[in-house]
């Protein structure tokens, strides 16, 4: 061999899976150190020190877990490193059983850093750490061994615990991976498997439940009050007289001409704080019990008496959210701390030359279709038509197209965040069906194909 030969022969050993990934992962901190925190990251920050009170505004396992870690290193950096190691290696432990270790790791840090992932991946949100705990999950579940398929389910529940409808997209998870390799019969596996899955939902609810300090009832003062906005918006004529017999207790902002007010202000888009705030004020902020009691029983009311406005309203957000264009929360998310905590939470950081160019890069990318939602549900769709033979890309694409599914019910804003899972599983299962057509190809033609 020649010196040549041995010298890119050494740099072909030392370039191994483990060092792809670390350079991925160490690439994708340059982005992102120290971690991002938008408003709600701080939030729960703040309700990690123990400076507000926990509560269920946010799923509260997650602001229990930052505690113990901000106490080893203060700030987001921990939260941070979690998120991205779970997704990296699960992703290369999902990838590994297509191709070889060495191509995986290289997808799998490609797959982290990749605009689409990197902008959510790099915010210290509950949608990111929902990401990686699943794709960790999914990898562990494949596995033969029993205590890395005992982590898997452990995984999960911590997905499902940190995000509350992670439960739409854990459900073709474990169906399919429920008992995978074992020898029982289809119908028992599956009927077990929705008996694990309604289990995991109780159960992270009632220890979320266990960690909530104040209550703050997120859903009759945000999610409601838009529901009953858009059943409003989407129903024939509705007397003003009659609304307001059919809604007492309702904290209406002005009672003469509802139905004229929210069809000139309603978007599907809207978050709650746009039928809360001047100019579009429909209802005052719903701060009481009496509140959230009239708000609740107008919702039950208007549901039943007016559904097909209801899923009218409810279709109108989600093509709103497969629409969505922007690239994290109003586009892409890049501040270390929301202004208003920085007196309380003494963090403060500062963006590298190299990560400000890249932020720049991003906010052009932020423009074009890579962050266009549709365009990833619609190829989802024909990924799965494609490689449903296959289990593993099976299981990510149902996954994603189930959690985007379950935004149609739950969605309270429109929001790109909201979508990342879909985004990754379109990814991560396009990888493995072109794998499988690699190694069907390499079938026919007498050759293995890696």
């Amino acid at each position: 061999m020649t010196r040549r030969g041995r010298v890119w022969g050494a740099i072909d050993r030392c370039v191994s899976d483990r060092v792809i990934l670390l350079a991925g992962w160490l690439w994708f901190l340059v982005y992102a150190y120290p971690g991002y925190m938008s408003y709600d990251s701080s939030w729960q920050l703040s309700q990690a020190r123990g400076i507000e009170s926990i509560n269920e505004w946010h799923p509260p396992v997650m602001a229990v877990m930052w505690r113990y870690l901000d106490d080893l290193v203060a700030g987001p950096i921990l939260m941070l490193v979690l998120q991205s190691s779970l997704f990296l290696l699960g992703t290369f432990v999902v990838l590994r059983r297509a191709i070889s270790p060495r191509k995986a790791a290289f997808l799998a840090a490609l797959l982290l850093v990749v605009p689409q992932n990197i902008v959510v991946l790099s915010v210290i949100w509950k949608d990111s750490q929902m990401a990686g705990f699943l794709i960790a999950g999914i990898a562990c579940l494949f596995s033969q061994r029993r205590g890395w398929r005992v982590t898997g389910y452990v995984l999960i529940f911590l997905a499902t615990a940190v995000r509350y409808n992670a439960a739409a997209a854990t459900f073709p998870i474990l169906v399919f991976q429920f008992g995978y390799g074992g020898s029982l019969r289809w119908w028992k596996r599956v009927g077990l498997a929705c008996l694990v899955w309604v289990a995991m939902f109780v159960a992270s609810q009632r220890v979320n439940a266990l960690f909530v300090q104040q209550h703050t009832y997120p859903w009759p003062t945000a999610s409601a009050p838009v529901d009953i906005a858009g059943i409003i918006r989407y129903s024939p004529h509705l007397d003003n007289d009659q609304l307001l017999r059919d809604t007492p207790g309702v904290p209406w902002h002005k009672t003469d001409k509802i139905q004229i007010r929210v069809r000139t202000w309603y978007r599907p888009e809207q978050q709650f704080l746009n039928v809360t705030q001047e100019p579009g004020q429909i209802f005052d902020y719903i701060s009481t019990d009496a509140d959230r009691a009239g708000i609740t029983a107008a919702w039950k009311k208007l549901v039943l008496a007016h559904p097909l406005a209801f899923l009218h309203h409810r279709w109108e957000v989600f093509i709103a959210t497969l629409d969505c264009r922007s690239g994290g929360a109003g586009g892409v998310f890049s501040e270390f701390l929301n202004p208003i905590y920085e007196p309380h939470l003494s963090h403060k950081a500062s963006h590298s030359r190299v990560q400000q160019l890249w932020i720049d890069a991003m906010h052009w990318f932020d423009d074009t279709p890579m962050f266009h939602v549709a365009l990833y549900f619609i190829l989802a769709l024909a990924l799965l038509g494609i490689g449903w033979r296959d289990r593993t890309s099976s299981v990510v694409l149902l996954s994603g197209l189930a959690h985007e599914a379950g935004l149609f019910l739950v969605a309270p804003a429109v929001d790109y965040r909201y979508s990342q899972w879909l985004i990754a599983c379109t990814l991560l299962g396009g990888v493995l069906v072109i794998a499988q057509r690699l190694r069907m190809r390499g079938k026919r033609h007498g050759s293995r194909v890696e």
